[in-house]
């Protein structure tokens, strides 16, 4: 029903990047990020982002406003949803090719090394990259195409949950569900801290002003506990967060591939890669 989106380099918040809604979220959302995104691109490569929330439940609804989007009969294959599909969400790049992931694998991973030129330059050419070159470096680009869009252990995820995060590294007295108080509480003792169940009444009585106060205030809250939180770690650490916090902010650099025409098909892909296995995770 109403979003923020709160943008800081260093400590500093971006006003003019920043942006909030509460109506019409669904687009809004997916024309605010874009723009974000793309002004955040166009800075260069040196520039490194993160992106975070502060509950995986925040994350669920990002990923599902972009990917029921893309699912929807009105979708048209826009710059902004696909700069927010490649910057955003963890999927494989298969998904958004116009091939099922077994064809892809089969062909690309089993024998990908032995494959002649033409199959190279068909699977580049499906995932919308040049095919010129000689045929190791169409290897190679391909190669990259397929790794490094793909969630990995090793990487840190498109979104990080800071909650997650915070349970991992600290031990916050609480009982049962960590909140947002809990963590600001835990860390600067007692403050007051914009609710969920506030943020909802204000969103669903539409008193917009005091909507847009609140959920800044939250986003600033959200930025707060992350510097509080690597201050308290360096103080226990003598100033060495190198082996406790070995993951660094990385360039934003998002897939730009073609999604699947057919709507069937790509539903099909989504249904395949996204919503199944999300379903069994949850059910393990």
């Amino acid at each position: 029903m109403a979003f923020e989106i709160t943008v800081f380099h260093g400590n500093v918040l971006d006003s003019e990047l920043s942006a909030q809604s509460s109506e019409n979220v669904e687009d809004n959302f997916i024309f605010s990020l874009s723009r974000i995104l793309s002004s955040i691109i166009s800075k260069g490569p040196a520039v490194r982002t993160q992106l975070y929330c502060f509950s995986p439940e925040d994350i669920s609804a990002i990923n599902e406003i972009i990917v029921y989007k893309a699912l929807s009969d009105s979708f048209q294959d826009s710059e902004e949803l696909r700069i927010c599909i490649g910057a955003v969400v963890d999927i494989p790049l298969v998904l958004l090719t116009s091939l099922t992931p077994e064809l892809l694998e089969n062909a690309l991973y089993r024998s990908w090394t032995k494959a002649p030129r033409h199959q190279l330059e068909r699977h580049l050419s499906d995932l919308s990259l040049s095919t010129t070159g000689t045929v190791n470096e169409l290897r190679d680009r391909l190669q990259q195409a397929m790794t490094s869009g793909n969630p990995s252990p090793r990487k840190l995820p498109k979104i990080v949950c800071l909650h997650q995060t915070m349970q991992k590294l600290l031990a916050i007295p609480s009982t049962g569900y960590t909140t947002l108080q809990d963590c600001a509480n835990g860390l600067f003792g007692h403050c007051l801290i914009p609710g969920d169940d506030e943020i909802y009444s204000l969103a669903k009585g539409n008193q917009e002003d005091m909507l847009k106060i609140k959920l800044r205030a939250r986003g600033m809250t959200i930025h707060r506990i992350i510097t509080g939180l690597r201050e308290l770690l360096a103080t226990h650490c003598q100033g060495n967060l190198s082996r406790l916090l070995p993951n660094e902010g990385q360039p934003l650099s998002p897939a730009y591939p073609q999604l699947c025409r057919d709507l069937n098909l790509r539903k099909l892909i989504f249904l395949h890669e996204v919503i199944i296995p999300e379903f069994h995770l949850m059910a393990v």
